[in-house]
């Protein structure tokens, strides 16, 4: 596995355990202060029935289980959302969720299976969307601090090449552009794409919600599709 992957699972998974060693308990819906209006049909009977029954169990562990079996396409409203691969993007998805489940132990030693399991080319190309789509999220409510920047620049290590240095820096330096991130992401990663930017945030900022609506619009996500990707990693429906 390539450094990007690397840094890219190691990211999401910090993520991960902040959120759960966070106020958020578990067995309940979290984030929600800022959700936008829903305008399509059974979008808002839906918000009602997430905040009326709340979540189940670890805020991550229904998108690992997901991502390590089929995909989203059981969801309510996901059918156009396309199927998760067992391996590149979900197959990240799942060992950082996983990562932050177990707080952030044995991280390592999963990292090394995943590297005899997947082809670099694949992984790294899937982890730069995912690292992208991350720093994206986590910039909506304002520029990643000083601190943050440095921990992401120290994860790519000593033996990280020049190509993934100046991979990482030109995604902290970007701006905040949700429509381009879609454009890049092809369509049988989109919901991936969406899941990786939600584990960077909380989406607690008229600002994050505003961004998360943008991301899924120009992925062209139905409103349902993802409220139900939202309950199901523990965060309040995004539309009301």
């Amino acid at each position: 596995m390539g450094t990007l992957a690397k840094v890219a699972i190691g990211y999401a998974a910090a993520r991960g355990v902040d959120r759960l060693s966070g106020e958020q308990g578990l067995g309940t819906l979290i984030g929600g202060k800022a959700q936008i209006p829903g305008s399509e049909p059974g979008t808002s009977l839906q918000a009602q029935m997430g905040k009326m029954f709340g979540g189940s169990g670890n805020p991550l562990s229904a998108i690992m289980e997901q991502l390590q079996k089929s995909g989203f396409g059981s969801l309510p409203g996901m059918e156009q959302a396309g199927q998760a691969a067992s391996t590149g993007l979900a197959g990240m998805l799942a060992a950082a969720a996983k990562a932050a489940n177990m707080g952030g132990k044995n991280l390592g030693d999963m990292l090394d299976k995943m590297s005899a399991t997947q082809a670099a080319p694949e992984a790294e190309s899937a982890a730069g969307l995912m690292l992208r789509a991350m720093i994206q999220a986590a910039k909506a409510d304002g520029d990643i601090d000083a601190a943050e920047k440095a921990k992401l620049t120290d994860t790519l290590g000593t033996d990280a090449s020049a190509e993934d240095i100046a991979f990482l820096k030109a995604q902290l330096a970007a701006k905040v552009d949700p429509e381009a991130l879609a454009k890049d992401t092809p369509d049988a990663q989109k919901t991936q794409v969406y899941a990786a930017s939600l584990m960077a945030i909380t989406v607690d900022t008229p600002n994050e919600a505003e961004y998360l609506d943008r991301l899924a619009k120009a992925m062209g996500l139905p409103e349902t599709a993802v409220n139900a990707l939202h309950m199901q990693m523990g965060l309040q429906p995004l539309y009301a």
